[in-house]
């Protein structure tokens, strides 16, 4: 009787299984379809009209020329690794100065206290209710005046975009801010005190006992800021200097269907647009769980 009943509650262990793991199949179809189907495309000859993933005419013409982007600076062009190295030369000290600043300023208002405190906090929640473009113009006259121009016009490495990552250095993302802060704050205190008891300074404490529980929250944040970095279009369309330091944001707009460029080429520069972007998520994303603050405290 025993054994009938096990085996009756395996089998419907069995179908709940099949049944979940179809579902997440399915889904994981939907939301990978329209990636599948480009790079089907970008194997196709000429436009692709139907839903099917694999190629009608299939052709390498797009992805021979796929790094090659004609007319983009001279009549040679540039290669398209050149606009990802330029969009690298802001999305890296973005991504870092951003994430360690944004950091610190939330161990500071978690962790110290001083007078104005709540005052601080309350300017931190009302900046992040506030829409991004209303500092457009008061930055760009700021980084258009004189004193400051002749510090970024130029061709060194990483200057000609300091109007885009300089901010990482003074924390003024407000929403990354406020998510270390939630974060803070579900870290049990006994952590730092026992820490202190020991013997430890304030910056032991950060980087020896508190860094380590708050690697998940810190590879999600500075995951955050490469996205949004990378996908960043009117940072450069504003602050561009001269063509060949054009990001990949606004040269592959300009690569449209022409007599040049082909739809498999548009495809497959597509492609190489979001690829980065995919190798960095899914390298990420095993750092995507809870935190270990309460495993960390025993009794």
């Amino acid at each position: 009787m025993k054994t009938k009943k096990n085996l009756i509650n395996r089998h419907k262990k069995n179908v709940n299984k099949t049944f979940k793991y179809t579902l997440l199949i399915i889904a994981a179809f939907v939301m990978l379809y329209p990636l599948l189907w480009i790079i089907g495309a970008s194997f196709n000859d000429g436009p692709k009209s139907s839903f099917w993933i694999f190629p009608d005419q299939f052709t390498l013409e797009g992805w021979k020329g796929a790094l090659k982007a004609p007319g983009w600076g001279s009549v040679e062009g540039y290669s398209l690794l050149r606009a990802l190295w330029n969009t690298l030369q802001y999305v890296i000290p973005q991504t870092l100065f951003m994430t360690f600043s944004t950091l610190l300023t939330a161990f500071v208002m978690t962790r110290m206290h001083f007078k104005g405190k709540k005052l601080v906090f309350t300017i931190i929640i009302t900046t992040l209710l506030m829409p991004n473009t209303i500092f457009r113009i008061p930055m760009f006259a700021f980084w258009t005046s004189d004193l400051m121009i002749n510090v970024w016009d130029n061709e060194l490495p990483f200057l000609p975009f300091l109007p885009l990552w300089a901010g990482g250095l003074f924390a003024v993302n407000s929403f990354s801010v406020f998510m270390f802060i939630q974060f803070f704050r579900s870290i049990p205190i006994d952590l730092d005190e026992a820490a202190y008891i020991d013997g430890a300074s304030t910056f032991q404490v950060l980087w020896h006992v508190l860094i380590p529980v708050l690697k998940p929250i810190i590879m999600t944040v500075a995951l955050l800021l490469f996205i949004s970095s990378f996908n960043d279009y009117q940072g450069p369309l504003i602050y561009r200097g001269a063509t060949s330091t054009y990001p990949l944001s606004l040269v592959l707009p300009t690569l449209g269907v022409d007599s040049i460029n082909t739809y498999a080429h548009v495809y497959a520069r597509s492609i190489f647009g979001v690829l980065l972007l995919i190798i960095v998520f899914f390298s990420a994303q095993k750092y995507f769980v809870g935190n270990d603050s309460d495993s960390a405290i025993k009794g």
